[in-house]
């Protein structure tokens, strides 16, 4: 068996196996998190690990402002349209994220106790969080740009090790701290995943190329991810805002709980990560090619396989929230419907803004994902004092819901605009698919109390799973197509064993290889 794995594996293409690795790599991480989210609700009290989550919340909304975002938004066209060695832009705008990450952690420190009165978070945390932007964008960039490589063998091996690390440091925290646990918990994390890597990566970065500012590039990244600060603080405060509420209205210990559905209700973010790191830069050539059909059939076959996997996360809630928590996060439970088919929500939406985002037509983005902010918010506040913490949950799929139409019919203006008039997804076939999920996820909420109906159909699900497993496998043959160039940089790094030789070459002569050219 192992022979055989051994040869499958030697056969794959590039692209397929930065699938799998990433897979790998991600199931790892969750694997991990499910064995250690248990031993961290049973050392810390709900107020204690709602901490975390409220500062997670609290982080990843001004992260956004704080770094610019750059490994989300100018990076990628960067990449692919500007002439300049790819290692002077990641340099040039890593230091670009430093100056601005810079001035607002002066800021905090500065108005530290009002901030922290305004967050109900302690002044220790509030200063760790702006002081860890500063080491955000090095190592995402770094990221970025072994993607743009096809490289996976060194972002999986430091994933892993973070992953690994991370929850050792942080219970070693928490048992050697006296005083309040959660803020050992979070500083641990700040340390072992943002400051050290990002001390790191500054100085791989900068080795590879001594750029420090390039006014074309930073004018272009400041013209391109400015404006789009609005979409993703808002596609941000769209997935935070929910923990935030729930710890102003109730309490930290509540927004625990909500932590803990969401975590669980997330599981299939992990695939969603895995297939985005094939299919994201497939996607792009596809629109390049006009090959519009191939990149539908595609993106329905991946809709279909998410929902059967979130249907199955959904099913298998009361289960998952007893291993995953324990007694006392039974209220976790009945989130896990409505926040299973918002994260389904959440990949659909990106199949039309990945379209804009070519076509470099962002103010649609922005308008669909300010919209669906407001929506959640508007809503949480009318209902959630009187229908409790539960209702984050719908406020959640409703304004996914809508963010996912308005970025239909943004997609349909850009098609119009900039792609000739092609029509590239059916309106129809991703209603379909959209309205089963989410029937699915209202029966689904019913049959926790019916405990033989649920595990029959669960039964029939993994029937259904079985019988089309050829079919799911064949989405990963189509994304895995790759360009001839890929190829022939898989070939360099078999040749040299690791990809380094590529990387050295490249630092010394400052010029692009053949390889790096393959966007061009």
């Amino acid at each position: 068996m192992l022979r055989k794995f051994k040869t499958k594996f030697s056969n794959m293409n590039l692209q397929l196996k930065i699938v799998f690795w990433f897979t790998v790599a991600n199931f790892f991480a969750t694997g991990v998190g499910l064995l250690t989210t248990p031993i961290f609700t049973r050392v810390l009290t709900t107020e204690e690990y709602g901490l975390y989550g409220v500062f997670n919340s609290y982080s990843t909304v001004l992260c956004v402002i704080a770094t610019l975002n750059l490994h989300l938004t100018a990076i990628y066209n960067a990449l692919t349209k500007r002439p300049n060695p790819k290692e002077e832009i990641v340099s040039s705008y890593q230091s670009l994220s430093m100056v601005v990450s810079i001035i607002f952690a002066v800021i905090a420190i500065v108005f530290r106790k009002p901030l922290a009165d305004l967050m109900d978070l302690p002044e220790i945390i509030v200063v760790a969080m702006f002081v860890s932007f500063v080491f955000v964008e090095p190592y995402q960039l770094w990221l970025v740009y072994k993607r743009y490589q096809f490289s996976y063998q060194k972002p999986v091996i430091l994933s892993i090790s973070i992953t690994i690390i991370s929850p050792i440091i942080s219970l070693l925290a928490i048992y050697l701290t006296p005083g309040d646990r959660g803020v050992a918990r979070v500083l641990a994390y700040v340390v072992v995943c943002t400051i050290l890597p990002g001390l790191f990566f500054y100085f791989v970065n900068y080795k590879k190329s001594k750029t420090f500012k390039d006014k074309e590039l930073w004018t272009y990244a400041l013209g391109f991810a400015i404006p789009l600060i609005p979409h993703y603080l808002s596609e941000t405060l769209l997935n935070q805002t929910d923990k935030i509420m729930i710890n102003h209205y109730f309490s930290t210990a509540e927004a625990g709980i909500y932590h803990v559905a969401f975590t669980a209700a997330g599981f299939v973010r992990i695939l969603m990560t895995a297939i985005n790191s094939a299919y994201i830069p497939w996607q792009f050539q596809k629109l390049k090619e006009k090959d519009y059909k191939s990149m539908e059939r595609v993106s329905y076959s991946i809709l279909i396989v998410l929902a059967l996997i979130i249907t199955l996360i959904t099913l298998f809630a009361p289960e998952v929230i007893m291993i995953l928590a324990g007694e006392k996060y039974n209220g976790a439970v009945a989130l896990i419907p409505t926040l299973g088919a918002s994260v389904f929500f959440n990949y659909m939406y990106q199949l039309y803004a990945r379209v804009e985002m070519y076509c470099e037509k962002t103010s649609y983005t922005v308008i669909a994902t300010f919209s669906a902010t407001i929506l959640n918010i508007v809503l949480n506040i009318l209902f959630m004092p009187t229908f409790g913490y539960v209702f984050a949950g719908v406020s959640t799929l409703l304004s996914h819901m809508l963010f996912v139409i308005m970025h239909y019919f943004a997609c349909k203006k850009v098609c119009r605009e900039c792609l000739d008039g092609a029509k590239i997804y059916d309106g129809r076939i991703m209603l379909g698919i959209s309205a089963v999920l989410t029937g699915i996820a209202i029966f689904t909420t019913w049959s926790y109390d019916y405990i033989v109906i649920r595990y029959i159909f669960i039964g029939v699900l993994l029937l259904i799973a079985f019988l089309f497993r050829k079919k799911i496998m064949a989405v990963f043959k189509m994304i895995s197509k790759k360009p001839a160039k890929a190829e022939k940089a898989e070939d360099a790094e078999k040749a040299d064993g690791a990809g380094d030789a590529a990387d050295r070459a490249d630092a010394d002569d400052g010029t692009e290889k053949p390889e790096d050219k393959r966007d061009e």
